[in-house]
């Protein structure tokens, strides 16, 4: 019977985890419903920021159908003097995704702009090749309804771009130096990007404008940008490819996974990235809530007592008290 009360405990504990699952799963329609950022390739400034994507927060990630994904680009074109679609901190939506559609650690960064087709003709389906333009095999084909086109050129909405053989863009709103690497520009630069499939272009906010894609999409003016586990260059991000849409931050709690990956596993940056100033407000925080029952219950019982229900109970109790005396004497 001692062990009672601790199993009555754990079982309380446990429901109220699963009750917090099962409630971020139907807000978000994706599971895993949260992912856990490792890394400071979304942080706006060193020290984090509540609103930004800092390592050690806790991103909710909604499902990648749930709605039309917003790029950068999309984002400026429909804006009005008024407002501007932003997601953590900057124009356009922030995707979860899988480098080339690997199953490895996803990465979470803002998609820029959205590549696609517009004139597209049947491959050679001995060969699954093109003897024009790239060959898409998640896009099925316009002539024989069959899986696989080559497309030859590019719409990209939120821009000018239409029916072209290559995309070259300027983003003059988002702010980089790139004045080290010869290339001189103080803004985004999208230069004769051909992608291997229609696919979105994405890039950390942290990045200085390396966009994932590397090189190919910015004329090597930026960095190699991110490749996959077999070595290879990351390409445009396929649908097929996204885990989901970020939505709601919950800042510093995943800091407490990274401290336990860190010392379990070779592939996990672990704390690394975590600014030190996560350390601070994390604990605050859990004082907080450690605390605060403590401080609400006396205020919540004075408030009970003072009730009416209470005080007619406290009356009847009174009144049964001096009724069962009066009999016993």
């Amino acid at each position: 019977m001692r062990a009672w009360p601790l199993l009555k405990e754990l079982i309380l504990a446990t429901s109220i985890i699963l009750l917090l699952l099962l409630a971020m799963y139907s807000s978000t329609g994706n599971s895993p419903p949260v992912v856990v950022v490792e890394s400071d390739s979304m942080m706006h400034d060193p020290d984090g920021q509540v609103g930004a994507i800092d390592a050690g927060d806790l991103i909710l990630v909604h499902s990648p159908t749930s709605r039309k994904i917003i790029t950068y680009a999309e984002s400026l074109e429909l804006a009005t003097d008024s407002k501007i679609y932003e997601s953590h901190g900057l124009p356009g939506d922030v995707i979860v995704y899988d480098k080339n559609g690997e199953d490895k650690t996803p990465i979470i960064h803002r998609a820029i702009l959205y590549a696609r087709a517009n004139f597209t003709e049947t491959p050679d389906r001995n060969n699954e090749s093109c003897v024009n333009g790239n060959y898409d095999k998640f896009l099925i084909d316009s002539v024989d309804s069959q899986l696989g086109t080559c497309i030859l050129t590019w719409d990209v909405a939120g821009t000018t771009i239409r029916n072209s053989t290559k995309i070259s863009w300027e983003f003059t709103k988002y702010r980089c130096d790139l004045t080290d690497n010869g290339a001189h520009a103080q803004y985004l630069r999208i230069i004769d990007w051909v992608p291997n499939h229609e696919g979105y272009l994405t890039l950390g906010d942290n990045n200085n404008c390396n966009v994932d894609q590397g090189g190919s999409a910015t004329n090597n003016t930026t960095g190699g940008g991110l490749s996959d586990a077999s070595g290879k260059r990351v390409q445009a991000v396929s649908k097929e490819w996204l885990e989901g849409i970020a939505g709601a931050e919950i800042p510093w709690f995943g800091s407490i996974k990274l401290m336990t990956l860190g010392a379990t596993s070779s592939s996990s940056p672990g704390t690394t990235y975590i600014p030190s100033k996560t350390w601070v407000s994390l604990a605050l925080t859990i004082t907080t809530l450690l605390i605060l029952p403590v401080i609400i219950e006396p205020l919540v019982n004075r408030f009970l007592e003072r009730s009416p229900e209470m005080n007619s109970y406290k009356q009847e109790s009174k009144k049964k008290n001096i009724d069962e005396i009066g009999e016993s004497e």
